[in-house]
């Protein structure tokens, strides 16, 4: 019986013990997605991408040419149409190109502005606001998104602010004061390559639309055409960002297949990536990278961006789980082999004494001299050595179940604060 219960104690402290961790190597995962030129190369991106931000830089600067005290009427006339017409200083792709207005302050969205052809647009800017030999117009940082395979071309979008200084002269008041607001605005690139080299032509340029921005153009969607020939046999993995901290994946993986079950963030597509030893960083491919014994997740963007993830580990609260029933399970062992010495106990003690009562009988009935009935033995005495593992069971049960509770009261506390 003592053996019993030993071996019984030790399983107890195997499951109470934590689980070593994983192989600390990194592990990366590719997957290809369906919103890139499979074609397109790391070299290519970074200068699509810098021929972008200098065409929106030339953007501004043309917008400061036509607004400034400086040029003639014939420079800046010049200015304006060799902004649409095939030549080394061309930034829109044809002169038919559509602005949303933003020159009348009272124009600050897609829902409340006016269709200008580019001409008119810029020669009502040299019109309606007002002339300075400083620079009166702002732009902030122009966010590139990824290469989008449109139906006729391909095409990047660039999201800026623009902030206007001036004075708007209004036709319809000359004493009008209207002043500007810094507005969100968004520029359409038609990508091609000439002569060898990647240029950038606006196709449109206007407030954003309902819905428009970085994240929503630089989604990826995993292509489905492969996956493992049988179910991922683990558990599921929960990584929160390390950046926002509310956002986050869950994901399981073996030696040749990850699955992303589940993603809060549009940035990481869900989907089955495959082990690869080597990163792909092609702009048609993602991949996450597993490091620091799991601890840490890694998912790379198409444009090469990286956004990191930390494991949230259930240690604690599992363990405190698994430490409160295995103190249930060595309190209720403990106390069904106590009921079982009791009983026996108790058969003992119940045959001793009817055996006693015959002694006495036999003594009385004989007149022969005798010894005093045996007395019975106590319960612990009688119970060796098995009481020591029933007592050593509810010790360690009942130290199992006020850890795990203790613990899991941590848990609950740490998650409610994060």
């Amino acid at each position: 019986m003592r053996n019993t219960f030993i071996f019984f104690l030790l399983i107890l402290i195997t499951i109470g013990t934590p689980v070593l961790g994983q192989n600390g190597a990194k592990k990366i995962y590719v997957a290809q997605v369906n919103n890139s030129d499979t074609t397109i190369t790391k070299r290519d991106r970074d200068e699509i991408t810098f021929q972008a931000k200098t065409t929106i830089n030339n953007l501004k600067e043309l917008l400061e040419l036509v607004t400034s005290t400086i040029p003639s009427e014939a420079e800046l006339d010049k200015a304006i149409k060799d902004s649409y017409l095939p030549n080394s200083n061309q930034l829109f792709y044809n002169d038919a190109i559509v602005i949303e207005d933003d020159i009348d302050p009272k124009h600050t969205s897609s829902t409340n502005t006016a269709d200008l052809p580019v001409d008119r647009y810029l020669k009502n800017l040299a019109i309606y606001y007002s002339k300075s030999d400083t620079s009166t117009i702002k732009f902030s940082p122009a966010l590139i998104t990824t290469l989008i395979e449109g139906k006729s071309y391909p095409y990047i979008k660039a999201f800026f602010t623009s902030t206007f200084s001036g004075k708007y002269i209004d036709p319809q008041n000359s004493q009008s004061d209207s002043y500007y607001q810094t507005v969100q605005r968004v520029a359409e690139l038609r990508v091609q390559k000439i002569d060898g080299k990647w240029r950038t032509y606006i196709v449109r340029l206007g407030f954003l639309q309902p819905g428009e921005g970085l994240t929503s153009e630089t989604k990826s969607v995993v292509v489905t055409t492969t996956g493992p020939a049988k179910p991922i046999a683990s558990k599921l993995v929960l990584y929160r960002s390390s950046n926002t901290g509310k956002d986050s994946v869950t994901v399981k993986w073996d030696n040749r297949w990850l699955n992303v079950v589940r993603s809060t963030t549009e940035q990481v597509p869900v989907g089955f990536y495959q082990y690869r030893k080597i990163d792909n960083t092609s702009q048609a491919f993602v991949s996450i990278t597993l490091s620091n014994s799991d601890q840490n997740l890694a998912f790379r963007a198409p444009n090469g961006s990286i956004s990191t993830f930390s494991k949230i580990a259930p240690t604690r609260r599992l363990t405190a789980l698994l430490q409160i029933i295995a103190g249930t399970a060595a309190l209720g062992a403990s106390y069904a082999g106590y009921s079982w010495l009791q009983r026996n106990y108790n058969d003992y003690t119940s045959q001793l004494t009817s055996l006693n009562a015959e002694y006495a009988i036999w003594k009385t009935l004989s007149q022969q001299p005798g010894e005093s009935p045996a007395a019975s033995m106590p319960f612990n005495n009688y119970a060796q050595p098995g009481i020591y593992a029933v007592y050593g069971g509810g010790i360690v049960g009942s130290g199992l179940v006020l850890n795990g509770i203790r613990q899991l009261l941590k848990a609950s506390k740490h998650r409610s604060v994060r």
